[in-house]
């Protein structure tokens, strides 16, 4: 009997694709498959190297319905996936890209009822969530005034937390809301009642989409087989901000082919507030442990002297994965540390700096001051006008725009 090999298919030359590629980025992309871990530093090219990684893999005849592709929105799966078009010239509609919850959504749509979730549930937003948690709270029988018993919004942030971190009520209660630990019987009881309400009704928060997948993937060897299979690439973005859920749902999907890209870093982990677990990157090559590393450490976004600032800083971290930025750009000026006695001065201090630049014939343009959140920037804009700078509030309105002013 005869046998044949069919080889990989190219749909291009390789320099076309790889022509803009530094040597770092140049190895994640043409790299063997297998585990992946890509460590990769702010402003390092991450995407680009993470988009040309998808389209070498379809370049090199991997069928895009055979590629998964997990990013933080949905908008960043679509950008990604247009690049790739661009790239090798070709449509590539069948990829499964999108956050994980929209590829949930699609899993369960298709095999859900596996899982006793029907193929035309419903999903709940956070604000009705909120009133579904509401009306629990009354029906449970709960005295609010006997004892302070959280407000609804908490006990959705419970509930959700106790899905993404796998992690049980009392534990979840112990480590984030230990003011509520003696409520906890009370607040499991309606915490229960929600979860009951929600498969009575056939609607499922965000947060069931992911735990629905994952109990599919346990609980149904065929499924759990047929889908990973069917991925033979996963490629994961901002891998450092995955929770304990999402780490599972890709280790089961990676389980046939083992051929998992996850591409982060740990030092910019900044959702650990919603379950995120950089513990996830770190612990990479456990559960992994034939993992190839690499590393972007050339920075094309900063200053040698923010990078200098930030690798000291970062350097300090107990639990960390090494590396060292290097900057592209040229030497600019050192960043400031200016130490204010409350926040009037501190706003006083940044308009007057901006005038100083505008003096400097700096344009407006290149002036831009970031804050932690909006109710930070009041004092902020009232000393801008009071100097007659003229400013943008970007993601939200001016305080003289506001209704109610």
């Amino acid at each position: 009997m005869r046998t044949f090999a069919l080889k990989a298919r190219r749909l291009g030359g390789d320099d076309e694709l790889l022509k803009e590629l530094n040597d770092e980025q140049r190895s994640v992309v043409t790299a063997p498959g297998g585990p992946m871990l890509v460590i990769a530093g702010a402003g390092s090219g991450k995407t680009r190297a993470l988009t040309h990684r998808l389209a070498w893999l379809v370049q090199s005849g991997v069928d895009p319905s055979h590629l998964m592709l997990a990013t933080f929105t949905n908008r960043a799966a679509r950008e990604m996936l247009h690049r790739v078009e661009l790239l090798i010239k070709s449509e590539i509609k069948s990829v499964w890209g999108g956050t994980f919850h929209h590829l949930a959504n699609r899993v369960l749509r298709t095999y859900g009822a596996r899982v006793h979730v029907p193929p035309d549930f419903t999903i709940l937003d956070r604000e009705d969530a909120k009133d579904l948690m509401k009306s629990c709270i009354d029906q449970s029988g709960v005295n609010l005034y006997k004892s302070r018993f959280p407000h609804k919004g908490v006990l959705v942030e419970m509930s959700s937390f106790t899905q993404n971190t796998l992690e049980p009520l009392d534990a979840v209660l112990e480590k984030r809301y230990p003011m509520f630990r003696q409520l906890a019987p009370e607040i499991s009881r309606v915490i229960a009642l929600y979860m009951e309400k929600k498969r009575v009704s056939q609607v499922l928060d965000y947060d069931d989409l992911l735990t629905s997948w994952l109990g599919l993937l346990n609980e149904h060897e065929d499924i759990a087989g047929l889908l990973a299979n069917q991925f033979q690439h996963i490629l994961v973005d901002e891998y450092q901000d995955t929770n304990a859920i999402q780490a599972a749902i890709v280790d089961k999907l990676a389980a046939k082919h083992r051929n998992v890209c996850v591409v982060g870093d740990d030092s910019q982990s900044i959702y650990s507030f919603r379950g995120a677990r950089f513990e996830n990157m770190i612990q990479f090559r456990d559960r992994y442990p034939d993992v190839r590393e690499y590393r972007l450490e050339t920075n094309y976004r900063s200053t040698p002297e923010i990078l200098d600032l930030a690798n000291h800083s970062i350097a300090r971290n107990t639990r960390r994965l090494p590396k060292e930025l290097r900057a592209v750009r040229p030497s600019g000026l050192k960043p400031a540390f200016v130490s204010c006695t409350d926040h009037y001065t501190q706003s006083r201090f940044i308009a007057e700096y901006i005038l100083h630049l505008l003096d400097e014939g700096r344009a407006m343009r290149d002036v831009a001051v970031l804050y932690r959140s909006h109710w930070h920037s009041l004092e902020i804009q009232l000393e801008l006008k009071r100097h007659n700078v003229p400013f943008q509030v970007r993601g939200g309105l001016r305080f003289f725009e506001q209704a109610h002013i």
